[in-house]
This record gives structure tokens, C-alpha cells and sequence, in this order.
């Protein structure tokens, strides 16, 4: 009975960090996206750097439905899933930054999110291929 210690019979406990935490990244991002622009009352517009609360919401939106597409290429295994995880974690730090004054704990909840991911995908991008 062989029981698989080959090289690629199992996940790495880092790809499967990514890939949950890419998902956490993607669902809150997006949920954060239908607040804002379902109740723009709940958020602070005054303190945006750019724009307006409903281009944000679009911009968390479409940012966090890409997130998830993008844990789910890392919890496929491919070979783009680090590259992809390490881009959408700049994203979504970059998005969130931007964003920190309509929401600010949420925003740093999730600046914190995408600094882990990005940080264990840089740091452990040996173990993703």
C-alpha cells in the first residue's frame, strides 16, 4: 500500500494558506463592494482620496469576484496560481489603501488579509509549482 509521499501528491500547507486566504480576500472584498454601493449612508464619502463610494464599490467589487477566481486557480494547483495570488494581493492592498477613509477597520482588516498573501507567496513561491 503506497501512501503517497511523492512529490506531488499533496498540497503544501502554504498553497492551501494562499488559496483560503485569497478566497477570504476575494468573498470580503466583494461584499464590501454590494455595501457600498447598496448603502452609501454606511460609509464615510468625505474621507475618499478619489472618487466617489459607488466607483469604489464597483472597483472592491469587481477586484474581490477576481480574487476568488484566482484562489480557486491556486486551489487547482496550476502553475500561474502563485504569480495570479501574489498580483491579486497587490490589488487588493492597493484598492483597499485607496479606499482606507470610507471604511477604515474593514479596510485594514483586509490591507492585512493581502499583506499575508502576498507575503506567503513570496516568501514560500517554491512550494506553488
Amino acid at each position: 500500500m503506497s501512501t503517497g509521499t511523492g512529490a506531488g501528491s499533496r498540497t503544501s500547507g502554504w498553497v492551501l494558506f494562499v488559496g483560503v486566504y485569497l478566497g477570504i480576500a476575494g468573498v470580503l472584498n466583494a461584499l464590501w463592494g454590494i455595501a457600498a454601493l447598496a448603502q452609501k449612508s454606511n460609509f464615510a464619502s468625505d474621507s475618499l482620496i478619489w472618487s466617489t463610494i459607488s466607483t469604489w464599490g464597483w472597483v472592491a467589487l469587481i477586484v474581490g469576484v477576481i480574487q476568488i477566481a484566482g484562489a480557486l486557480l491556486v486551489g487547482a494547483q496550476r502553475a500561474a496560481g502563485a504569480i495570479t495570488a501574489g498580483f491579486l494581493a497587490f490589488l487588493g492592498l492597493l484598492v483597499n489603501f485607496l479606499s482606507l477613509g470610507a471604511y477604515p477597520i474593514w479596510s485594514v482588516i483586509l490591507l492585512v488579509t493581502n499583506a499575508l498573501i502576498l507575503w506567503a507567496t513570496t516568501v514560500h513561491s517554491d512550494e506553488f509549482v
